[in-house]
C-alpha cells in the first residue's frame, strides 16, 4: 500500500480497467486477470449516467411531476356510483397476486410463532415487574 498515490478527499478509487475498450487500442488478445475480468464485467453492468440536457433524457424530465391529473378549469370531479366502485374494486383484486396454499400456511406458521414469542416476551415482563413491585410496596 506505500506505492499506491494517495487519493484527495473528492477523487474516488477507480478501477483502471474499467473504461479500457481493449479492440479499440489493438490489445484483444491480451489476458487479463481474473480480478481485471470480474472489473470490467462489473463496469459495464453499471448503468449509465444519464447527462444534465443530453439525448437519454425522456419527455417530463428537469421538472417535477404532476401531482394529479386536473381537468379543466371550472370541471367538478364526478363522483362515481356504488355499481363503479364495486366495478373498480373486483378489477383491482383481479390484480392482486394471491399466496399459494402452502404460502399461506407458511406466513399462518410465521405469525403464530411470532406471536407466541411476543406473548412469552410481555407475560415475562409482566410478572417480573410485578414481583419487583410487590417486593417494593410490600
Amino acid at each position: 500500500m506505500a506505492d499506491e498515490p494517495e487519493l484527495a478527499d473528492a477523487d474516488v478509487p477507480r478501477d483502471p480497467t474499467a473504461d479500457l475498450d481493449l479492440a479499440a487500442m489493438g490489445l484483444e488478445d491480451v489476458e487479463l486477470t481474473e480480478e481485471e475480468q470480474v472489473a470490467r464485467a462489473a463496469a459495464k453492468a453499471r448503468p449509465a449516467r444519464k447527462t444534465e440536457g443530453g439525448a437519454e433524457d425522456g419527455p417530463g424530465k428537469g421538472r417535477a411531476t404532476p401531482k394529479q391529473r386536473r381537468g379543466k378549469p371550472g370541471e367538478e370531479h364526478r363522483r362515481s356510483t356504488p355499481a363503479e366502485f364495486v366495478r373498480e374494486s373486483v378489477a383491482e383484486l383481479k390484480k392482486v397476486v394471491w399466496p399459494t396454499g402452502n404460502q399461506l400456511q407458511q406466513y399462518f406458521v410465521v405469525v403464530l410463532v411470532f406471536v407466541l414469542i411476543m406473548i412469552g416476551i410481555v407475560a415475562a415482563l409482566d410478572l417480573g415487574f410485578g414481583w419487583l413491585l410487590l417486593k417494593a410496596l410490600g
